[in-house]
């Protein structure tokens, strides 16, 4: 009996190396093809983003591929939009950001000097040396050549974006691929398991799909929502910089816990050269929305999809970002309903297997 034991014992002892050593070459691997590991990630997001939609539609005995015909034009037709109209309104912004560097610097300083002139007069005991506030040092010269050189990095931007639309593009033909042969994906996916494991596997992957796929659509939705409206209403009072506000909402409510702190930050010195209303209204914008995308939106629309407790969450956040810098914090929570799904699956049977022996 000892020797039997012993023997299960070193098997899976040398099956858990042989599947350690496979991943490490794996890595090894992925770390040479940096670029067609993004497109197939990216592919392999948008697939799942999109299969909750593709699953709508055919519950409405829409064929299948026919769906998936119609969700990936509707994604061409953003991409279409996104080249023509946004990209040129958001490189038209930057460039007017990028000009009104001195006004943003000389705004900035008239507000430390008020500070520490306020600190003076209510701490008279302080010492504050007179260049601690003083942001002349930096030169009119060398903040010119700064925003010289913004402007003329507009070509550098066109060819980066370019290169990301490119990059997106072939995102989307492939996860058009990885949908229509998502069966075969599964089926490749429980081969890889004993016989006895494979009915498990394929459950597996279906939950995986479907919490992924809720998650990262609905993820997508709120932040998109919130984004279009915190700009619209920014146009709307007539902040000139609406659009990268924009933006930088829809890319900062996808971070959880932390991302519309950030907005609001970049949001109050954006507004800065347009005086104290303009910052306390877009403030009120920014904020406002997120407290009715948390509330409202939310609950509406994701649900409890991930199924990761508020705790849970703040972890997965913080120490994703922490590992692994943005794509830590965006992919955080996702990740740690993975490996919730995984401990249900597999780690939990076999220790209440090892219980049971005892």
């Amino acid at each position: 009996m000892q020797r039997a034991v012993t023997r299960s014992t070193w098997r899976r002892i040398a099956w858990g190396s042989a599947i350690v050593v496979l991943a490490a070459l794996a890595l090894l691997f992925a770390a040479h093809i940096p670029r067609t590991m993004s497109i197939f990630l990216i592919a392999a997001f948008i697939a799942f983003g999109v299969e909750p939609i593709v699953v709508h539609l055919q519950l409405r005995r829409v064929p299948k591929p026919l769906a998936i015909g119609i969700v990936f034009l509707c994604l061409l037709g953003i991409i279409v939009v996104g080249v023509v109209v946004i990209v040129p309104l958001t490189l038209n912004q930057v460039q007017g950001l990028a000009a009104s560097i001195p006004t943003y610097v000389s705004t900035l300083q008239a507000w430390l000097t008020g500070l520490q002139g306020s600190l003076q007069a209510h701490l008279p005991g302080l010492h504050i040396p007179s260049t601690t506030f003083d942001l002349g040092q930096l030169g009119t010269q060398r903040l010119s050549a700064l925003a010289t050189g913004t402007i003329s990095s507009v070509g550098t931007i066109l060819v980066s974006t370019a290169t990301g639309f490119f990059v997106a593009f072939s995102s989307i033909v492939l996860s058009f691929f990885f949908l229509l042969n998502d069966s075969q994906i599964t089926d490749g996916f429980a081969a890889m398991f004993p016989e006895s494991r494979r009915s498990t596997a394929r459950n597996l992957a279906a939950e995986i799909t479907q919490v992924f796929g809720s998650y990262i659509s609905g993820q997508v939705i709120v932040s998109a929502i919130t984004g279009v409206v915190v700009g619209t209403l920014c146009a709307l009072i007539g902040f000139k910089l609406w659009l990268i506000l924009g933006i930088i909402t829809f890319v900062g409510y996808s971070i959880p816990v932390i991302g519309m702190l950030i907005v609001q930050a970049i949001a109050l010195v954006l507004c800065a050269p347009q005086g104290g209303w303009m910052i306390l209204w877009v403030q009120v914008i920014t904020f406002g929305m997120a407290r009715i995308s948390d509330n409202i939106l939310v609950p509406k629309i994701m649900g409890d999809s991930v199924g990761v407790s508020p705790i849970g969450v703040m972890f997965a956040v913080f120490a994703g970002g922490e590992l692994f810098g943005v794509p830590g914090l965006l992919l955080g929570i996702p990740a740690a309903a993975l490996v919730k799904l995984l401990w249900r699956y597999f780690v939990s049977p076999w220790l209440h297997a090892q219980l049971d022996k005892r």
